[in-house]
């Protein structure tokens, strides 16, 4: 890995050593297909909950790998930073299930 990818690395462990595990339980799932490894999320998370690694199976040589689900809070910034699409957080099935159960439905909750 590069310099600066350590150094993300290094970044996201200091600052997960500040929290304790979320006490809800949440699901990260990174897609490596998609993952460029630009470290976005990495940066992005408040919890250090996702890492970069060497992956010699992806065509840029790196990849995010899941470090800490357990730390994970649910706030969506990976997902909304990752400019590829790679990882997904569901961390309330109960409530998309409901949406997708609306959106059926016809009604639309954001009037």
């Amino acid at each position: 890995m590069e310099k600066f990818e350590i150094k993300l690395n290094e970044d996201a462990l200091i600052r997960r050593e500040k929290r304790k595990p979320s006490p809800q339980k949440n699901k990260l799932t990174v897609k490596k297909i998609y993952c460029k490894g630009c470290g976005l999320c990495v940066d992005i998370c408040p919890t250090g909950t996702l890492q970069l690694e060497d992956n010699k199976e992806s065509k840029f040589g790196v990849s995010v790998k899941i470090d800490a689900q357990e730390y994970c809070i649910g706030c969506k910034l990976c997902e909304s930073r990752c400019p590829d699409f790679a990882i997904f957080v569901n961390y309330n099935e109960k409530k998309e299930k409901n949406e997708k159960k609306t959106s059926i439905t016809g009604k639309h909750n954001r009037c």
